[in-house]
């Protein structure tokens, strides 16, 4: 392994940036054929939006010539901390699939070297970079880029028995590193997917799994399931898709909410709540139609900010957008796009 060369990897918190950052650690260290070739050290840094910059000012102290920032959505904090730095190494390669970064992919492009933006998982988006370069994921990793993609975009029942007992720990790392932003954790977790050594012979850690509070992820979901059950009578059809209003719920992640919904429901969610005294509409479907549809809304003047991804879409609505109006501007884009 290269002593002189140093890769940074910043990853977002989430499941998707954990095992997005594993895939380029286990390609730069073990395959040594992506971003650098040969393989050389990699630094991690788990960040988001707000907390880029720093992140960023880390690996450059540490002297890293290459930096991968990986499912980290656009803002602009992100735009200006990509700018600050970016004469500080030698490539700032940027892969993403939210909805604000493909909005802003012009703005993006000119803040870094490398940009690669798709409506797939960037956990997806990253193994193909990989695959091109000729490289092949080990079965763990492979494993747990099918887990993720299938939290994020949702699935069949056939596949989520397949992938049951991965997408449990998918969705309990998401929401344990999310909620508590543990540094030691996140990088344990991503050096412990990028192993190139087999399941039987690096089983998932116990430390690990006891972290991550499996029977606490439980409790949390039969909670929000119930209340799920509650609002699900009281939803607004337009076509086929149910518009929820929960500006009363205080309290709770609606895009958490809008899936449990989903699941009930079974067709397309957009509920609708108040969060830091904003109006927020949350799309939900295990296709493309969020993707499609808040686009629409957002060139229609609907709302005024976006992000999510192409399962799930949030949308932050213009003050004079009740539910009615956001009803009848969802049946017209419904119809535009039929």
């Amino acid at each position: 392994m290269s002593s002189s060369i140093c890769v940074g990897v910043i990853g977002d918190w989430d499941a998707d940036g954990v095992v997005s950052s594993a895939e380029i650690v286990y390609s730069q260290e073990f395959l040594g054929i992506y971003p650098e070739r040969g393989r050389a050290k990699t630094v991690l840094a788990p960040a988001g939006p707000r907390t880029l910059e720093e992140a960023l000012g880390s690996l450059a102290e540490r002297g890293c010539r290459t930096v991968v920032v990986l499912d980290i959505p656009y803002t602009n904090n992100v735009l200006s901390a990509l700018r600050k730095f970016r004469d500080s190494f030698s490539r700032i390669i940027y892969v993403d699939h939210h909805l604000s970064s493909i909005v802003n992919s012009s703005k993006l492009e000119s803040a870094v070297d490398e940009l690669f933006l798709g409506k797939a998982p960037t956990a997806v988006l990253v193994s193909h970079i990989i695959k091109s370069c000729g490289g092949r994921l080990t079965p763990r990793l492979e494993a747990f880029v099918n887990a993720a993609a299938f939290t994020e975009r949702g699935g069949d029942r056939r596949s989520f028995a397949r992938y049951r007992r991965l997408v449990s720990i998918v969705i309990a790392v998401s929401r344990k590193l999310s909620r508590d932003r543990d540094r030691e954790l996140w990088e344990k977790l991503v050096r412990w997917l990028a192993s190139p050594l087999t399941m039987a012979a690096m089983p998932f850690s116990t430390e690990i799994a006891k972290m991550v509070e499996y029977r606490d992820l439980e409790k949390h979901l039969a909670e929000l399931r119930y209340l799920a059950m509650e609002l699900a009578p009281s939803a607004m059809r337009v076509a086929n898709v149910r518009i929820v209003d929960a500006t009363k719920v205080k309290d709770v992640k609606l895009s958490a909410l809008a899936s449990q919904l989903y699941r009930i429901l079974k067709t397309p969610v957009i509920v609708v709540g108040v969060r830091g005294g904003r109006r927020i509409a949350v799309i939900r479907s295990r296709d493309d139609l969020p993707y499609k549809l808040a686009l629409k809304l957002y060139e229609k003047g609907v709302a005024k900010d976006l992000g999510g991804h192409q399962s799930i879409a949030v949308l932050v609505l213009r003050e004079d957008v009740d539910t009615r109006r956001l009803a009848d501007e969802v049946r017209k884009c419904l119809y535009e796009l039929s």
